[in-house]
């Protein structure tokens, strides 16, 4: 589900979880646990399987449960988001293929991210469905989107190649070997791991203190998931990932 290895005072977590780590219950509270801090390692390197960082919420998974199992997977992507963002080490993730929905998420709470090259692609498509980013999602994209770019970002559901995700601010740079300018990057900052921890809880403070405003997020997520018209939308994007006979 998640593999993970060490390189000095570095772990790298390797998300391995089906063909595309959709994200449900198992893999969201794999990952919630991983990014708990640990004084055996400094610094972490997220990364996913070479074609999928992350495809997002698994929404088959999510179509076919009732509301409390829905409301649990919510909640545990929350959980998850927060964590790898107030990790108090550096998170580095290596966004070795497409980061989309939830993905893009779990790419936008490190701190740094490094794509590949080739033809991926990364957004949030969350408004086509008819649900809105919640809080967690929105304290993730201020933290690292141009404020100039979030409010595209944010509704227009659009998918970005790894040149544009730089210029909108998904990840920070492209390089063809990502996990290891990845570790590199990490290790480098946890050089100095003290005076990174203090600039990281202050640069961040404002953006966590919004979200802890804004509350929770999941009732209202599954209130949109429920309606109607996004259960229409959801049945029509599920039915396209059904393979075709013939």
């Amino acid at each position: 589900m998640i593999d993970t290895s060490t390189e000095g005072r570095i772990k790298i977590f390797r998300m391995g979880y089906g063909s595309a780590n959709a994200m449900d219950l198992p893999l969201l509270t794999a990952l919630a646990g991983a990014f708990t801090p640990d004084d055996s390692f400094d610094g972490v390197v997220l990364t996913g399987n070479g074609r999928f960082f992350s495809a997002g919420l698994n929404i088959v998974t999510l179509a076919e449960g009732d509301a409390s199992s829905a409301m649990e997977i919510v909640d545990t992507l929350e959980r998850a988001v927060t964590n790898i963002m107030t990790f108090p080490g550096p998170v580095v993730a290596a966004v070795d293929g497409h980061a989309v929905a939830g993905g893009c998420l779990l790419a936008l709470a490190c701190d740094h991210r490094i794509g590949v090259p080739g033809n991926y692609k990364m957004g949030l498509n969350e408004l086509v469905l008819g649900l809105d980013l919640p809080p967690i999602g929105l304290a993730v994209v201020r933290k690292c989107v141009p404020n100039h770019h979030r409010f595209e970002i944010a509704t227009l559901s659009r998918f970005y190649s790894p040149d544009n995700a730089v210029t909108m601010g998904l990840v920070n740079e492209i390089s063809e070997n990502a996990e290891k300018e990845a570790v590199k990057l990490a290790a480098s900052l946890a050089d100095s791991l003290s005076p990174f921890q203090r600039l990281k809880k202050r640069l961040y403070a404002p953006v966590l203190e919004q979200l802890n405003a804004e509350g929770n997020s999941a009732e209202e997520f599954i209130r949109q998931w429920k309606t109607p018209e996004t259960q229409e939308k959801i049945k029509a994007a599920v039915e396209k990932m059904k393979p075709r006979n013939g």
